[in-house]
């Protein structure tokens, strides 16, 4: 599997992300699977919302998975439904 981070409020971010890609964050759906550090929820949700401010991104879902473990198939199998891309995790 291949990671490329981008910025995505970049003039031209050309992002390529995934198997569909994803060409602009106007109108684009996140999904926000944090992964329960203390205020991870709120850090995520707080930067979807300013994306959606500043560049029309919609919040479509909030998921929640174990510190300790990855997420079950069928929360990501929901996320790949309802989510164009997600937001994922938080550091200490």
């Amino acid at each position: 599997m291949r990671l490329q981070i981008v910025n995505p409020t970049a003039p031209e971010p050309g992002l390529v992300v995934g198997s569909g890609g994803l060409s602009r964050l106007n109108g684009s759906r996140v999904g926000v699977l944090e992964n329960g550090k203390q205020h991870a929820e709120l850090l995520l949700t707080s930067i979807a919302e300013l994306l959606r401010d500043d560049h029309g991104v919609e919040l479509v879902r909030i998921t929640h998975k174990s510190i300790a473990a990855p997420a079950d198939p069928e929360v990501i199998d929901t996320l790949v439904r309802e989510a164009d891309w997600v937001l994922v995790g938080s550091a200490d």
